[in-house]
């Protein structure tokens, strides 16, 4: 599908945004942000022309350097949060009938029609600091054939209602493929764990079905409970569509 321009996409369905700018941005934040800058430097030419105009050249160069130089310092952290904020206002995903738009700063744009997403990696991540800050981030990461893996950002905008979209719509297309060739007795590979109608590949070990009493998957962790009661533990950011790997191991164990 050929698409050159954004008027050749067609109307999106829904876009997910990290962050909006309004027009109440500027006036309530830019326009306080650039007054605080803006106030040592109209300071510091105040006191130069009174300096210059009471006391001569000596006292006009001395007497504004500070408050220059104040200005001058606060122009930084105020660059820095006007270039974060743009960074993230064009950090969206827009959905269509068709596929994904997905938008990186600075304008990089990926298109993915739902047949070339293979594979989709969801997991959440726990980060804590002393006990006083505790957050969970949720990482969606799309994986295809056209682009190396794609990450959606954990803060986008009703992150959840994306990927239930993203996971339906593709899906749909994966699962019919994938049992048909796993009941042909092809290997069909989810990231690191591999599967076929007689084994699990793991990355470094091959387990026979006869061999697993059960999977679960906790906090994270996919967990493959063998018969000697013993079990063995994957992270679940290195596997591919897990809800259709369950699926496919539920039928053969």
């Amino acid at each position: 599908m050929a698409k050159s321009k954004r008027t050749d996409l067609g109307t999106p369905i829904a876009r997910y945004y990290l962050q909006q700018l309004l027009w109440r941005d500027l006036l309530t934040v830019f326009f306080p942000l650039t007054i605080v800058v803006l106030a040592p430097l109209g300071y510091g030419l105040w006191r130069t022309l009174y300096g210059y105009s009471s006391f001569g050249p000596a006292a006009a160069s001395s007497w504004g350097r500070i408050w220059f130089l104040v200005s001058g310092f606060l122009v930084l952290p105020l660059l820095f949060y006007t270039l974060n904020r743009f960074k993230k206002v064009h950090t969206w995903i827009e959905v269509y009938a068709w596929g994904l738009l997905l938008h990186y700063p600075p304008s990089r744009k990926r298109l993915l029609n739902w047949e070339d997403i293979q594979g989709i990696t969801s997991y959440s991540v726990n980060k804590s600091f002393f006990r006083i800050i505790n957050k969970t981030r949720h990482y969606l990461i799309l994986h295809s054939r056209r682009y190396p893996p794609l990450p959606c950002h954990p803060d986008l905008h009703d992150r959840e209602g994306l990927k239930k979209t993203i996971k339906k719509q593709v899906y749909n297309l994966l699962r019919p493929r994938l049992i048909k060739a796993f009941q042909g007795g092809e290997i069909i590979p989810f990231g690191d764990v591999s599967i076929t109608k007689q084994k699990l590949y793991l990355p470094k070990q091959e387990l026979p079905w006869e061999f697993i009493e059960g999977i679960s998957v906790q906090k994270g962790i996919f967990v493959i409970k063998l018969s000697a009661e013993k079990q063995m533990e994957m992270p679940i950011r290195k596997i591919q569509n897990i809800e259709i790997l369950i699926h496919l191991i539920k039928t053969e164990i």
